[in-house]
């Protein structure tokens, strides 16, 4: 079944209790009086009533207290689907240029093919990372990341260059004037993300020594598998954000969020944005894969406590139920195989 943003605004009206997070929660277009007809012609209105599938699939969608977006973008190419779920029932619309095709779907095996043909399946990795990190954290890490690859790209047109040290000056700048196509300035123009104050930055870098993302030689230095991770992930091509949303049992929603991004079938990076942590992961083009379908069935999100206590001590390392693999605490998937952490 194929809608228009018209048609689909029109049948807004047959559903006057749609939930917050539904199909019809944000599309109004302006309508021009031939939106009836067309769908009486497509065999999804009759007589002022939606038919069978039509009905079934719409309802869903309107009444979904769980969502998926999932948006990929690579070049010119741009793929734009989302997912509702009601009980056990999911509906899948797709942006299919300009309209939405929808359909109530026995699996995401098509989806995840769809996706592999841009990140690949590989169960290899260039390097293996796996951290937690704080909001500045993360944008001193990726700073750092940035300038060995713009060093590693300076070598690849026959530049001398002098070892991997950076100051404190290299970082804070990379920070307030990110070079074109780097990570902090993804992170920084998609997500709003404000750099650290520059007075702040050998503080985070200490943080950063801490969880042996980095250490300080004469200068600062990646650890080995963070320098190995940036000196291959040099051209992003392909960049996939991917939200969930939840109506917890007050009706307010709740989002969680990933993003993905690939430069190349073993240079994977994910992101899992938390409430106050962000965990910073090389996976595979499989892992992605799973990460993904895992997303796309509209999990729970659970929802914080609020703490009147004082918060405990994370646990020690524990291990994924589904293969076996050691997770760090807080984790939210699984880094070997994708699976969401219970």
């Amino acid at each position: 079944m194929k809608l228009t943003t018209k048609e689909i605004t029109f049948l807004a009206k047959d559903f006057p209790k749609r939930t917050e997070i539904s199909l019809f929660a944000n599309i109004n277009e302006a309508l021009d009086g031939t939106e009836e007809k067309s769908l009486e012609e497509k065999g999804i209105y009759k007589g002022g009533t939606l038919t069978g599938e039509a009905k079934e699939i719409l309802e869903i969608a309107a009444n979904a207290k769980k969502c998926t977006r999932l948006i990929l973008r690579d070049g010119f190419i741009y793929v734009e689907k989302y997912t509702y779920k009601v009980d056990d029932k999911i509906v899948m619309a797709e942006n299919d240029g300009g309209e939405m095709l929808f359909s109530i779907p026995k699996n995401f095996n098509d989806t995840i093919y769809e996706i592999s043909e841009y990140i690949g399946m590989s169960r290899i990795k260039t390097a293996d990372i796996e951290v937690l990190l704080s909001n500045d954290e993360m944008l001193v890490l990726l700073a750092m990341v940035d300038i060995y690859r713009q060093k590693a790209l300076l070598t690849y047109q026959g530049q001398e260059i002098l070892g991997d040290t950076l100051t404190l000056t290299d970082i804070s700048k990379q920070l307030e004037k990110p070079t074109p196509n780097s990570l902090v300035q993804m992170l920084k123009k998609n997500y709003k993300y404000t750099g650290p104050r520059k007075d702040k930055v050998k503080e985070i870098m200490e943080s950063l020594i801490a969880k042996e993302c980095a250490i300080f030689q004469d200068g600062y230095l990646l650890t080995r598998e963070y320098a190995i991770f940036a000196k291959n992930f040099l051209i992003p091509e392909t960049i996939i954000m991917i939200e969930n949303f939840n109506l917890n049992k007050n009706n307010e929603m709740m989002v969680a969020g990933g993003l993905g991004v690939c430069a190349g079938i073993k240079d994977n990076l994910t992101f899992v944005f938390g409430n106050n942590e962000i965990e910073l992961a090389s996976v595979s083009g499989f892992q992605m894969l799973q990460m993904i379908e895992s997303f796309l069935k509209c999990p729970d999100i659970i929802e914080e406590p609020d703490i009147k206590e004082e918060t405990p001590a994370l646990p020690a390392n524990k291990f994924c139920a589904e293969c076996g693999a050691k997770i760090v605490p807080g984790a939210a998937f699984c880094p070997n195989c994708g699976s969401k952490v219970v």
